[in-house]
């Protein structure tokens, strides 16, 4: 079968850039656009069944000085070794990626798995388990400054968004991988995700909601916005 004509089947694709060969993961998907993310310091393109492959390419050399700057600024947020580090609201801590960690170990050990995606899930899940009072401490705070509440929390990896708002079933979830940045960073996504429980839509009146108690979030909303195309 045609490789286009299966969706969601990952193909791994390759193009040159001065002299260096940079791999991309490309799916076809029932979709309008090609969609271009940096994840885990990987190159990820949705496109549709008829994008052509200039199309394509096209769009990666387009973007291509983002792309490495992100690359490197992913980079920057963890390295797996057994002497290395994950940075945690903002600063570099001491990590420990083992085969085999024991219980003995600090709080950052982290058990290396057979492929890299896979240690990085499991990574973001202990983080989660760890990290999980401090997300809760910022979210009831802002519940209280701009008097909103909601039943369920979630904090977890997520794809593509900081966090997710559901107002129909009281549900918000925040995206774990805000943990690498400054606790600002955290609040902003608090503060727009509750005031998606007021303004469904980023309309006009939405953004004057987050505005009212965040009234520099275009500043803070930069800290992420270096992090994704």
């Amino acid at each position: 079968m045609n490789e286009r004509m299966q969706k969601n089947l990952s193909i791994i694709k390759k193009l040159s850039y001065k002299g260096q060969e940079i791999q991309y993961y490309l799916t076809f998907k029932t979709q309008k656009y090609i969609r271009l993310k940096v994840i885990d310091k990987k190159i990820i393109i949705s496109a549709p069944i008829q994008a052509q492959d200039w199309e394509i390419e096209g769009l990666i050399y387009k973007n291509i000085s983002k792309i490495i700057k992100i690359i490197s600024s992913q980079g920057s947020l963890f390295h797996i070794s057994e002497n290395g580090f994950v940075k945690i609201f903002g600063k570099e801590q001491h990590a420990y990626f083992l085969p085999t960690p024991t219980v003995d170990y600090p709080q950052y050990t982290f058990r290396v798995y057979e492929t890299e995606q896979e240690t990085i899930k499991k990574m973001y899940k202990k983080l989660a388990i760890i990290h999980q009072n401090d997300f809760i401490k910022v979210v009831n705070r802002w519940k209280e400054i701009m008097n909103l509440d909601f039943k369920n929390l979630t904090i977890k990896e997520i794809k593509n968004k900081w966090g997710v708002c559901y107002p129909d079933k009281s549900k918000i979830i925040l995206n774990i991988r805000l943990i690498h940045y400054p606790i600002q960073a955290l609040e902003y996504v608090v503060v727009h995700e509750l005031s998606h429980l007021v303004h469904k839509n980023h309309s006009k009146s939405f953004w004057n909601h987050v505005r009212n108690y965040l009234p520099n979030y275009k500043n803070i909303s930069e800290i992420l916005k270096d992090s994704s195309i």
